[in-house]
């Protein structure tokens, strides 16, 4: 049992799990400094205090180094966004290096996009003379990982709008700075999905219009259920004055209330595969430029938050990231502690996985077909941990399947 799963403080030092770790890094020195391998207990002591300091300092600065790239990034007149946001991301893939922390990643990650979001709506509706009664009622939403707060800048942006009610006239304006915004976050270095876009006009409109469009999903099925079934991660970027989480209320209403839309929900879920086979071997491209490699996108992180995500949607959890919608389901007794580890675990693993293959990568391809692992560069070890947690993933595939399974019609 991993008391960490209950800590409510927001005191590291209160949890069990770092007193576990604090003495089982004692007893680490202890062995070194009994081993000889290193030299003197002095030794061993000094240069652990040092390596020590060092991360401290490592951390410390690259912390200030963000924070003062989203001071630059908060002011509306910010010209060098591209610059800004390139500069951001060098820093924080160097923070991952060194401290391997997805969830700290995303974190930092996710604020930067929120304050990047609020300066690039801010210049739009100043550069089209968009009136403030209509800005004040506009919400811009992100979709995807990113609302699960999982943004990186190889994953392409998945964003909607809700706006208030808006004459022709404003339809038109709407029209314009959707456009408009799509192309400022394009030349802020940060890519958007060329189709889940408010570009496309499917992908913005008033509350009612969404209400209709989740209406008709259910009717003709198809992509338009794909579609709503996309709504239900969702993360705010962007509102003046909050409009809370209607539009996911709404969308997940319709989705729990139609047992046919979430069984065709859960069937895709359970298709997708774990990318183990049934001899154990690794599902490996077979073709194109990724031949022979390891599509961890397709075969991890895809079925995985599909399912974190199908859960999340039957049990009712509002909760936004992978993360806090386990601690949620765990708190309210849907889950089991041995689960709910197995659970946080694969996330790390696949999680931090990706961000150490985007590392590798130029930042320049914003492109996750590039998160492919290959195989021949894993040790023995490292194969089987990968197939441990791919066999997670089916282990928690099934799971949601029989949690639905017990939901009558």
């Amino acid at each position: 049992m991993n008391p960490l799963l209950f800590a409510q403080s927001g005191d590291v030092t209160s949890w069990q799990t770092a007193k576990d770790f604090a003495a089982a890094f004692q007893k680490t020195l202890r062995d070194l400094s009994a081993s000889d391998r290193i030299g003197s207990v002095e030794k061993v002591y000094s240069e652990t205090s040092g390596a020590l300091e060092n991360y401290i300092a490592v951390n410390s600065e690259i912390l200030k180094n963000l924070e003062r790239i989203n001071e630059k990034v908060s002011l509306v007149q910010s010209t060098n966004i591209k610059e800004l946001t390139t500069d951001f991301y060098t820093d924080l893939y160097r923070h991952f290096v060194y401290f391997r922390s997805a969830s700290a990643f995303y974190h930092l990650s996710m604020m930067f996009l929120c304050q990047v979001s609020g300066t690039i709506v801010t210049q739009t509706a100043e550069q089209l003379g968009l009136a403030p009664v209509l800005l004040k009622e506009i919400s811009l939403i992100a979709i995807g990982p990113t609302g699960r707060r999982e943004y990186s800048p190889f994953c392409p942006l998945q964003i909607l709008i809700v706006h208030g009610e808006a004459t022709d006239t404003q339809h038109h304006s709407i029209d314009l700075f959707s456009h408009a915004l799509h192309s400022r976050f394009e030349a802020a270095g940060i890519a958007v999905d060329p189709v889940v876009t408010p570009r496309n006009a499917r992908w913005r409109g008033n509350m009612t219009d969404w209400q209709l469009r989740c209406e008709d999903a259910l009717h003709k099925q198809g992509d338009d259920l794909i579609d709503l079934c996309r709504l239900v991660d969702q993360y705010q970027l962007y509102s003046p004055e909050s409009a809370g989480m209607e539009l996911k209320k709404i969308s997940s209403k319709f989705l729990n209330g139609s047992h046919s839309a979430l069984s065709n929900y859960i069937e895709r879920m359970t298709s997708i595969s774990n990318g183990v086979g049934l001899m154990g071997r690794l599902k490996l491209e077979r073709s194109g430029s990724q031949r022979g490699m390891f599509n961890l996108l397709d075969h991890g992180l895809l079925p995985f938050s599909a399912a974190m995500s199908a859960l999340a949607l039957i049990k009712g959890s509002f909760a936004i990231s992978n993360c806090d919608r386990i601690h949620d389901l765990l708190k309210r007794g849907e889950l089991d502690v041995e689960l709910a580890e197995r659970m946080l675990k694969t996330w790390h693993t696949l999680n931090g996985l990706c961000l150490q293959l985007e590392h590798s990568t130029s930042l320049e391809n914003h492109s996750r077909q590039a998160i492919c692992l290959d195989p021949d560069e894993f040790s023995a070890e490292q194969k089987q941990q990968l197939k441990e947690t791919l066999e997670s993933v089916a282990f928690i595939q099934r799971h949601v399947a029989i949690v639905f399974s017990g939901i009558g019609e």
